[in-house]
């Protein structure tokens, strides 16, 4: 018998520094084997990497894969360093925007809440470090890149989507946690609504919101009503589609929507 490591062929990581406060990411990036289209690779970019990289990974592999006749598309995991599949702490730091500690519920283990708030210097991580670094290592199609997030990521999309627009073209947001800081989100988007009234998009964003089936009762409505909001806007250039996964939980709706969200990329563009 012969044993040897197995490893993925195309996988490499990286470790790359916050500038605006220093904290260190592990980015892991899986890149096709083929060429990229005429206009260079699409990008995803998968938060809580460490979990999820991988499966992300594999589904756009496996939809790409000939003669299916998708056009390739780069994966990138934004992880933290270790070897956990979900750092709390960080990720709660990451993925949330100033909050109340009165307008956040009791944790589920009975413990304090981490340090929060960190959303907008996650930003500026994406904008300023991480995909000029992308973008300096392949050819990239700027008009195609997309955001994924599950859970307090799905809320940290959303967030992105609704100020800082511009960065993606895709933003899909899973199972998000609308909750937080007393649905503060949904303030965001009378914001955003406000401001598109005014002036229109740069180029055509297109949101994917997912939830699944048996998720707790209030999560699906979250996901449903402020879907419709976005939905009733009527605006050309903001397209929002909606998708209810039966039979899943906030747990094993994540592989589905992976599948969902890569799907969602690699069949439609930004105009």
């Amino acid at each position: 018998m012969i044993i040897k490591p197995y490893v993925k062929p195309n996988y490499e990581t990286m470790l790359i520094t916050n500038k605006t406060n220093d904290l260190s990411y592990e980015i892991f990036i899986a890149k096709p084997s083929d060429e990229p289209a005429k206009d260079g690779y699409g990008v995803i970019y998968v938060l809580d990497g460490n979990g999820l990289f991988e499966t992300a990974a594999e589904i756009t592999r496996l939809l790409t894969r000939k003669p299916k006749g998708y056009p390739p598309a780069i994966v990138v995991g934004i992880g933290y360093p270790g070897g956990e599949a979900f750092d709390t702490v960080r990720r709660i730091y990451d993925l949330t925007m100033p909050a109340e500690l009165a307008n956040l519920p009791q944790r589920p283990n009975g413990e304090p809440w981490p340090e929060f708030g960190g959303a907008d210097e996650l930003l500026s991580f994406f904008e300023n470090d991480l995909m000029p670094a992308i973008d300096q290592k392949y050819v990239i199609d700027k008009q195609k890149q997309a955001l994924f997030g599950h859970s307090l990521g799905g809320l940290f999309v959303l967030h992105a989507l609704y100020s800082q627009s511009p960065l993606f073209s895709h933003y899909i947001a899973s199972s998000s946690s609308i909750w937080w800081n007393h649905h503060a989100i949904v303030n965001e988007f009378e914001v955003f609504k406000a401001k598109l009234s005014k002036s229109d998009l740069s180029h055509v964003l297109r949101t994917l919101m997912i939830v699944g089936g048996d998720e707790l009762e209030y999560m699906v409505k979250d996901s449903l009503d402020l879907c419709t909001s976005m939905m009733s806007l009527h605006i050309p250039s903001l397209e929002v589609s909606w998708a209810l996964l039966e039979q899943e939980d906030h747990v094993s709706v994540i592989s589905g929507a992976i599948s969902r969200a890569v799907k969602f990329m690699l069949t439609t563009s930004s105009g």
